[in-house]
C-alpha cells in the first residue's frame, strides 16, 4: 500500500490567520493557520493517474501572490515554485480548469511584476496547482534564477 499525499488547508479555528482572538498562537495550527488535510485517492475510473515524475523540479518559497479570477482577486500565499507553474493557498476554493492570472514578484527582480497566464490543475481544499499556460523567454529566466536559490521539494 502506498503512502497517502497531504494537502493543506487553513485552519478553521483562526481562519487562517495563525492567531485566537486574544492575539495568542492557535493551538490547532501551532500559529502557521494552515492544518494538514489528506489528499483525495487517485481515481480509477479512466482518469489518468498520476504516476509521480514531473517535469520540472519544484521549490520551496513563501511569495505573496494576487490571483485574478474571472469575478475577483484573491491574495494568496505560494509554496513552491517551478518553471511549469507553482502551489498556492488561497482562502477560498477554485475550481480545476479555472483560467487565472498570476501577479508577483520576486525577491531578485523586486521591480519587475510577473503577470503570468494559467490554469488551475488541482485543488485540494485551499492548496491550487496552477500550470503556466505561456512563459516568454524573459519571464522563464526570472524564475529559473529565482528557482536556483531556493531548496527543492522532493517527487
Amino acid at each position: 500500500m502506498g503512502s497517502s499525499s497531504l494537502g493543506y488547508t487553513p485552519c478553521e479555528d483562526c481562519h487562517g490567520g495563525g492567531k485566537k482572538s486574544d492575539g495568542t498562537r492557535c493551538p490547532n495550527c501551532h500559529g502557521s493557520g494552515l492544518v494538514a488535510v489528506p489528499a483525495p485517492p487517485h481515481q480509477e475510473n479512466g482518469e489518468k493517474k498520476w504516476t509521480g515524475k514531473r517535469r520540472f523540479t519544484r521549490y520551496l518559497t513563501n511569495l505573496l501572490i494576487l490571483v485574478s479570477i474571472p469575478e475577483r482577486d484573491m491574495e494568496g500565499c505560494c509554496t513552491h515554485i517551478s518553471e511549469g507553474g507553482l502551489g498556492v493557498l488561497l482562502r477560498e476554493p477554485v475550481p480545476v480548469g479555472t483560467g487565472v492570472v498570476l501577479h508577483f514578484t520576486v525577491p531578485d527582480h523586486p521591480s519587475e511584476l510577473l503577470r503570468l497566464q494559467a490554469v488551475v490543475r488541482y485543488q485540494i481544499g485551499f492548496q491550487h496547482g496552477v500550470e503556466f499556460v505561456s512563459l516568454n523567454e524573459a519571464e522563464r529566466r526570472v524564475i529559473r534564477q529565482f528557482c536556483s536559490q531556493l531548496p527543492s521539494v522532493g517527487g
